[in-house]
């Protein structure tokens, strides 16, 4: 089996490219691959590369303020009449077939980006980021067809490809691309201020493998410490209900989907970061990196994915065992009652971040994989 190749190279390119990213949902709905899409096509396009991004928009985000902050990627929005399941019917986003591009970038799991890439003429190469597997078995065949179409395919840790079963066949076209963050919106955000009562974070959508119940029964089991919810999801009910039999009362605030541009405010009232994830469904943690660029440290679970490539265990925060509110309730109390342990390692976790997940390295990675599959297919 080949290896996948980790990208290094950063170079400075002589001509300008177009590139066409097919994505499901884009800012400012907030989630990891919305962020992770925003992130690499902002800084291509700071590169000095064309970027466009199509994605689909529901009625409850249509209109909106998407893309209209920052004028350096266009966005083509396709709007949904409804799922069918996890696919979203939008014809509209067929229009992608036709859009000129000189690499074609699709987002895994989205099987209307596949047809889209499937199905146009042109010889444009076309690059895959495996966030993760598509769920339903009937779009699986599809999903391995633009696998097999695909030029090369981009996973942002080595616990990717052991979690990937639709990789299985392709790890020759495999390249490692770690996720990186537009860390200047991070590092604006100042010291903890060592709240007494200590406040805990966690950023997220509420589902259940986010572990959110495990947080609040470890939170009970303290004292001297608050939680902040910033998100929201199908569990919510449930986790609000549970917080009220723990007795748990004012000392957890509910924030909701909060606006994207507001995050690092929210981060600041923070003094360190929760990620309890309970299965692999979390395969990388982005809250995690920003909570670290933030100079946060963070708290993560022992999860057999691109986690483990985040979070530093006594480095940049804890990481404790999987569903064990004994062991979360240990690491947050640590932080609350050692505000210099805490300093260390929010120092350490933007240092991290510098070093290893910045959007520019990012952008720099795939510009140089961009380059070299365009070279490739012109031949000699």
């Amino acid at each position: 089996m080949a290896a996948p190749r980790v990208s290094s190279k950063w170079v400075y390119l002589s001509r300008t490219m177009r590139i066409l990213h097919l994505a499901k949902y884009y800012w400012p709905r907030s989630g990891g691959v919305e962020r992770v899409v925003k992130n690499l096509a902002e800084g291509v396009a700071n590169l000095g590369h064309e970027a466009e991004v199509l994605a689909v928009e529901t009625r409850w985000h249509w209109g909106g303020r998407g893309g209209q902050r920052r004028q350096l990627t266009k966005l083509t929005k396709a709007f949904s009449f409804g799922a069918l399941g996890l696919q979203e019917i939008a014809p509209g986003y067929l229009r992608g077939t036709w859009k000129r591009a000189d690499v074609i970038h699709v987002h895994h799991p989205h099987p209307l980006a596949d047809v889209v890439s499937l199905t146009r003429p042109s010889r444009a190469p076309i690059v895959v980021t495996q966030h993760a597997d598509v769920k339903r078995a009937a779009y699986r065949p599809l999903s391995r067809l633009a696998l097999r179409r695909a030029s090369a395919v981009v996973v942002p840790s080595r616990a990717h490809m052991a979690l990937c079963g639709e990789l299985d066949g392709f790890e020759s076209k495999v390249e490692i691309i770690p996720f990186g963050i537009d860390e200047s919106r991070w590092l604006a955000v100042p010291p903890a201020q060592q709240h007494r009562p200590a406040r805990a974070m966690f950023l997220g959508r509420l589902h259940r493998f986010k572990g959110v119940d495990i947080l609040l029964r470890a939170l009970a089991m303290t004292s001297d410490i608050d939680l902040d919810v910033v998100g929201h999801g199908p569990e919510e009910p449930r986790l609000k209900t549970l917080a009220k039999a723990l007795e748990l009362g004012n000392r957890v605030r509910w924030h909701g989907e909060y606006p994207d541009e507001d995050l690092p405010l929210r981060m600041a009232e923070a003094d360190f970061l929760v990620l309890p994830s309970v299965t692999v469904e979390e395969m990388f943690g982005l809250a995690a990196i920003e909570a670290m660029a933030a100079g946060r440290p963070v708290i993560t679970t022992d999860l057999p994915s691109g986690v483990r490539d985040v979070n530093v265990a006594g480095e940049t925060g804890f990481v404790v065992p999987l569903r064990d509110p004994d062991a979360l309730a240990r690491a947050m109390t640590t932080l609350a009652a050692d505000p210099e342990i805490a300093r260390k390692m929010g120092v350490a976790g933007r240092q991290r971040v510098k070093e290893r997940f910045t959007r520019d390295a990012m952008a720099r990675q795939h510009v140089v994989l961009y380059e070299r599959l365009l070279e490739e297919r012109s031949g000699p």
